[in-house]
């Protein structure tokens, strides 16, 4: 009833429910922490006692909760309206909200305003037809494309003036935040010496002396290969050529013209960093693409298949092959059906690279961004 409820609210609209919503939005006890939190949120298990609060929620965003919330800041149902202002791109809530900061003296009250302005940064970027999602989740959050709006500046003045008075907790919660949440305020970020107390003590490497050796990808850690990256700079034009080289036109596309096989890849610069990018190559079978789960069809007559199922009916299954041929199988041909936990992308295929293409292979991906 209560579920039903919120949702009728919501649909009616009317701000004056603000408070009963509230009032049942309360998240579990321990399900948001003040303190960062380096682990998956709160919706990465199954959790059914988070469902009528997590309406209540969605029915506060349509009905203008913002000065019923930010009253509520110094009342009962303070976490759920901290749970409801992480949608509240309004330029007066913000104003309120540092306001708010200012005059709060407790520390840990202090640490959840500061989160939730770090969250209102920025704001999802409006869809305009020139990119898309992709078919590889993206879980970083709180948005998939960022924008900054016109509250931004006023957030940062905020945050850099709480890092340049806190006290060390605040400064480590405010690192932590500007990483989590792609805030990528150079201010907020952590100094320099304690990124060098980190790598002390650990052997020298001249990267310049092996960067160009070749099969050094498959000789080295992915660590390692990783933090090559960052010191690197690839040659598109080169790494275009070592697509075609290394086969990966084989069960890849880039272009939209092209008959699609494998995952698509001319968009994926927007929708992968150049680290997922790399990862995605050295370790395929830690994240499979949504949509290219492996699938193994046996026939009743036959050999088996192996694909990814690109069309599915109550009738029959198409199954595209790592070559990029299509099969179709009457559904009451199939004898049995799995789907493999492998990515039909083979481990190993950039280890005869130096670093230098490997990097230069990063760059061309990353460089594909409108298909």
């Amino acid at each position: 009833m209560q579920a039903a409820a919120a949702i009728a609210l919501g649909r009616l609209g009317d701000p004056s429910a603000a408070e009963a919503l509230l009032a049942i939005a309360h998240p579990p006890t321990g399900t948001f922490k003040p303190q960062p939190d380096a682990s998956e949120g709160p919706h990465a298990v199954p959790h059914a006692a988070l469902v009528v609060p997590h309406l209540a929620i969605q029915a506060l965003t349509k009905i203008g909760h913002h000065e019923a919330s930010l009253k509520a800041l110094t009342g009962p149902h303070r976490s759920a309206a901290l749970w409801a202002l992480q949608y509240a791109h309004d330029s007066e809530a913000i104003e309120s909200l540092i306001a708010h900061l200012s005059e709060e003296t407790d520390s840990v009250r202090r640490l959840e305003i500061l989160a939730l302005l770090a969250r209102l940064y920025h704001r999802e970027a409006p869809y305009d037809g020139s990119w898309w999602w992709g078919t590889r989740p993206d879980t970083r959050g709180p948005y998939y494309k960022l924008a900054k709006w016109e509250k931004s500046g006023a957030i940062h003045e905020a945050l850099l003036a709480a890092m340049a008075t806190g006290d060390q907790t605040t400064k480590q919660a405010l690192i932590f935040w500007n990483e989590r949440l792609r805030l990528n305020i150079d201010a907020l970020k952590a100094p320099e010496t304690e990124r060098a107390e980190a790598t002390e003590g650990e052997p020298k490497v001249h990267l310049t002396k092996i960067a160009n050796k070749p099969g050094e990808v498959g000789k080295t850690s992915i660590e390692d290969v990783m933090l090559a990256l960052d010191t690197l700079k690839g040659d598109p034009k080169r790494g275009e050529a070592l697509f075609v080289q290394q086969g990966c036109l084989a069960c890849h596309t880039t272009s939209s013209d092209q008959p699609l096989k494998g995952p698509y890849m001319g968009q994926v610069g927007a929708i992968l960093s150049p680290e997922q990018i790399a990862e995605s190559i050295l370790k395929p079978n830690a994240s499979i693409s949504q949509g290219f789960a492996t699938v193994q069809i046996d026939p009743v007559e036959g050999a088996s298949l192996v694909g990814f199922v690109t069309a599915e009916t109550a009738d029959a299954i198409e199954l595209r092959d790592i070559g990029g041929q299509v099969h179709k199988v009457k559904a009451n041909q199939v004898k049995a059906r799995q789907e493999l936990e492998m990515s039909m992308m083979p481990a190993g295929l950039a280890n005869a690279l130096s670093l230098q293409d490997f990097a230069s292979l990063i760059a061309y991906l990353a460089g594909l961004k409108k298909g």
